[in-house]
């Protein structure tokens, strides 16, 4: 009996090991990332180990509980979470608050830090927190981590790094290329149906040809009177007046406000350039752009667009996400970098308006440095992802065609240009272009009304 009961122990005690050989075995087998080779700690020369620290990048949009959209998402996805189980990391992104609040949040939270919270957090601003927060020494100097190198241009976005770099301090970080932003989406049936090519706007751009004159053509032709009754019912565009107004002096060499080489800010919207488009852009509002009708929405443009009244709309590419606001359209469409003005540079390109990432001060050095490069770590693109234009993949399931991605994407990503309005506090996107898109006032009555207000703020950040 003794005999049988060691027996059946032993047997049972091999079962177990061999059980625990083969499940390690099939995991071995089973890791995707088995020849990927691990990171490690250049003072330990040991693999990474954050000792299960917990992050959170709190931005105002993200669902950490939202499937993934595309083949990309979900090995980004996987990916990550070899990432965090290898390195002995958690982090998350989510929103930290609403788009309204997080510049308070943001704020509260750098000054205060999170007393008993166990997440350290770093945060997504946009320009309403840019240099307020930098002023009141909420922003950690980035020049000042060791841990990761923040000028490494495969990894972090440039333009977001010189974005606010004074010197060899700089507060603002972001991955991967610069982000394609506004252009011009346009409804492929309204153009055949005025006898135009369905892509002809993309065949414009390719030989440089889409401009301010061919568009203008073009938007004269899909604005008509359908029923001969004297009055338009069919504009050719809607268009999201602020987008509109900031791409077309962006497109002529102009802009709101501007950035000398000691890094002073100025205004730059009494310019040549900036003048002239600012009395094209009130001349194609009036003539062009689908009226607001009494008790519409304020984004009544969109609406437009999206159910096919208007042939052009100038917008952000974001509308193009999967399961994002046009993917319900009906009629195709298509997506094309803004027209080329006459004083401009001559190159297709997006206006760079990209959120930020700033780390709080209120953490010793120490963490900070683990932050960076436990959040780098979580940001490496994955095993296959990770070639010059696998930045690509993430955009071609939202638009229509892929010479959106091919030709236009590509075009913008490669000819950034900083957008510096919208880092002043006190100067709304409002401001020298509500009255001139609706007509309210002349661009030069604009420019006057607004020019002493925008000195003292500028003189403020300027200090």
């Amino acid at each position: 009996m003794k005999h049988t009961l060691k027996k059946a122990l032993l047997l049972g005690m091999a079962v177990l090991m061999l059980a625990g050989t083969l499940s390690a075995a099939k995991k071995k087998k089973d890791d995707p990332y088995k020849k990927l080779e691990k990171q490690k700690d250049p003072k330990t020369k040991k693999v990474y180990d954050f000792k299960g620290m917990s992050i959170i990048l709190g931005d105002w949009w993200s669902d950490p509980n939202q499937p993934p959209a595309s083949k990309m998402q979900e090995d980004q996805k996987a990916f990550r979470e070899w990432t965090m189980n290898t390195y002995n990391v958690k982090v998350v992104q989510k929103a930290s608050a609403g788009w309204a609040s997080q510049p308070q949040f943001v704020a509260n939270y750098c000054m205060t830090g999170s007393a008993g919270d166990p997440d350290l957090y770093m945060f997504c601003i946009d320009g309403r927190s840019a240099n307020v927060g930098i002023k009141a020494g909420l922003f950690y100097d980035l020049g000042k981590v060791t841990s990761v190198d923040y000028h490494d241009a495969s990894i972090y976005d440039q333009s977001v790094v010189r974005l606010l770099e004074k010197g060899n301090s700089f507060y603002t970080f972001n991955f991967g290329i610069p982000e394609p932003r506004e252009g011009i989406f346009f409804n492929k049936r309204l153009l055949q149906e005025a006898g135009y090519s369905p892509d002809y706007p993309y065949d414009l751009q390719k030989e440089k040809k889409w401009t301010w004159a061919t568009f203008e053509e073009m938007c004269k032709t899909l604005t008509r009177d359908t029923d001969n009754d004297g009055v338009i019912d069919q504009y050719a565009m809607s268009s999201f007046y602020t987008c509109f107004t900031a791409n077309a002096l962006d497109s002529n060499g102009g802009s709101k406000i501007a950035r000398d080489a000691n890094g002073k800010f100025y205004n730059n919207a009494g310019s040549d350039n900036s003048m002239e488009a600012f009395n094209w852009i009130a001349y194609m509002f009036s003539n062009y752009q689908l009226p607001q009708a009494e008790g519409a929405a304020w984004d009544y443009f969109f609406t437009a667009f999206l159910n096919g009244e208007t042939a052009f709309m100038c917008h952000q590419e974001y509308n193009a996400q999967p399961n994002g606001a046009l993917s319900p359209m009906a009629d195709d469409w298509g997506f094309v970098a803004f027209p080329l003005g006459p004083h401009g540079s001559q190159e297709y390109r997006t206006i760079h308006d990209t959120p930020m990432w700033i780390i709080p001060t209120c953490y010793d050095d120490e963490t900070i440095n683990k932050m960076a490069k436990a959040v780098e770590l979580y940001n490496l693109p994955a095993p296959g992802y990770d070639g010059p234009d696998a930045w690509k993949e993430s955009y071609y399931a939202g638009f229509r065609d892929s010479r959106a991605v091919d030709e236009t994407l590509v075009l913008m990503a490669q000819h950034p240009n900083p957008r510096y309005d919208v880092l002043i506090t006190g100067i709304s996107q409002e401001d020298m272009c509500n009255s001139i898109c609706w007509g309210w006032r002349t661009p030069q009555e604009e420019y006057e009304a607004t020019q002493k207000v925008w000195q003292g703020l500028l003189d403020d950040i300027n200090r």
